[in-house]
């Protein structure tokens, strides 16, 4: 399957960012192959991202050029495990995106 991605914005294109929207997407749908992933663009430096997981399981994500951030969820605990290795930079979670990257590439 493949995951249901929607975006909204707010006149921005997000052009900087596009490639690590697209990282974030490729593991997403790795991890969650039914997830929904649903975009705003909040700038061009700034994607304001659910990840919509199923049983109404989301977490919230800010993306940047340079760091992927988990700021909210409400998931199960091994969900938890899951969306927090997605992230990159982030000062509160250890995340594994760009390893999580390299093993589906």
């Amino acid at each position: 399957m493949a995951i249901k991605i929607e975006t909204t914005t707010n006149g921005y294109k997000a052009e900087g960012i596009q490639e690590m929207i697209s990282i974030f997407e490729k593991v997403a749908e790795s991890i969650f192959p039914d997830c929904t992933v649903r975009h705003f663009y909040y700038g061009d430096r700034l994607d304001m991202a659910d990840l919509v997981i199923e049983d109404r399981q989301y977490a919230h994500f800010n993306i940047t050029a340079n760091r992927v951030s988990l700021n909210g969820y409400e998931v199960s605990r091994e969900n938890y495990r899951k969306v927090g290795s997605m992230t990159f930079n982030d000062e509160c979670y250890n995340g594994k995106l760009m390893e999580l990257l390299s093993k589906i590439a």
